[in-house]
């Protein structure tokens, strides 16, 4: 049976990454592609609204270098789980050039778009988008005591660009790529078996 790459999208605090952690132990054969901002700040780079130009070209790259073991991980029939991807980065990049003009979207963008017109980019085969308004990031982040503060993004205006630019990004730049959307507002428990739900119905059809 032919693998499967989830991508599982959403603003800092929707729960995105417990839940992945939850569905992974009941799903056979799953692997986790942890969030690339946890190995970032792991190393010293500031993230989310402090990122630097150099920082936001180093979070593609490593998107990119990802996505290719992701792709490896799915020709070996496994339901790949990604926390995040590329679209994180060019919504992150979008976010802090409008609101700080850092130009780093201005390098990424085009080689998101140019990688996508040449075939080299390793896409999802559907996404999972975890909604929740942005005041509610902003109050979930601030009230989880094992996030460090590079992970943190407090600024407003940065989370209501990426919010913008991930509607876009998912409607004009990958419509082709399912998108299922999630009311994260919800209990967890509501959430996880939503997201079971869809996890069985994405393999199903492959």
């Amino acid at each position: 049976m032919p693998g499967v790459i989830v991508a599982f999208e959403g603003l800092p605090g929707c729960g995105k990454s417990s839940i992945a952690k939850e569905v992974a132990g009941e799903f056979e054969n799953c692997v986790i592609m942890p969030e690339v901002s946890e190995t970032a700040a792991s190393k010293g780079f500031e993230v989310a609204d402090r990122a630097s130009i150099g920082t936001e070209a180093w979070f593609l790259t490593q998107y990119y270098t990802r996505d290719v073991e992701a792709g490896r991980l799915k020709a070996e029939g496994k339901l790949v789980i990604e926390d995040r991807n590329y679209a994180s980065s060019l919504a992150f990049g979008y976010a802090n050039f409008v609101t700080s003009s850092n130009a780093s979207f201005f390098m990424h963008f085009p080689s998101y778009i140019v990688n996508k017109a040449v075939g080299t980019l390793v896409r999802p085969d559907a996404y999972v988008f975890f909604r929740i308004p942005v005041d509610v990031s902003v109050e979930r982040q601030g009230s989880r005591d094992e996030l460090t503060e590079e992970l943190r993004t407090g600024s407003v205006s940065v989370l209501r660009e990426c919010e913008r630019f991930y509607r876009a990004f998912f409607a004009v730049l990958e419509p082709e790529v399912p998108l299922y959307e999630v009311d994260a507002t919800r209990s967890k428990d509501a959430v996880l078996e939503e997201v079971r739900d869809i996890l069985n119905k994405i393999l199903k059809g492959t």
